[in-house]
């Protein structure tokens, strides 16, 4: 796992950078393949931050929690973000499907017989 304490940003500005990142590699995964995902970019950092990282502080305070989220998000995305496009991990792509299955569409072009 990312250790949060090895950045010189406050974690709660790489939670939010990991958060985007996140964010937008699902996106852009979704988009890929024809799926519609029901969001927006802001409201699926709003999504995330309610429900992944409102998990970990609701369970370990908010000191302890951030820190345990913002390692989560960094472990979702490829680490080379700042880089290159987001990408996500394969722990990224199935927690993100996790978190969104209620809202995910199959391509308007599939037929199932």
């Amino acid at each position: 796992m990312n250790n949060a304490h090895q950045s010189c940003l406050p974690v709660e500005v790489l939670t939010a950078v990991y958060r985007r990142a996140v964010a937008q590699a699902y996106l852009d995964t979704c988009a890929t393949y024809g799926v519609s995902v029901g969001y927006s970019l802001d409201e699926l950092q709003m999504t995330i931050a309610m429900n992944l990282e409102g998990y970990y502080v609701t369970r370990h305070g908010a000191e302890e929690g951030m820190d345990m989220a913002c390692t989560m998000l960094g472990d979702m995305v490829s680490p080379d973000i700042l880089v290159a496009k987001p990408r996500l991990t394969q722990l990224g792509e199935t927690m993100m499907d996790e978190l969104c299955r209620e809202r995910l569409s199959a391509p308007l072009s599939a037929t199932l017989h």
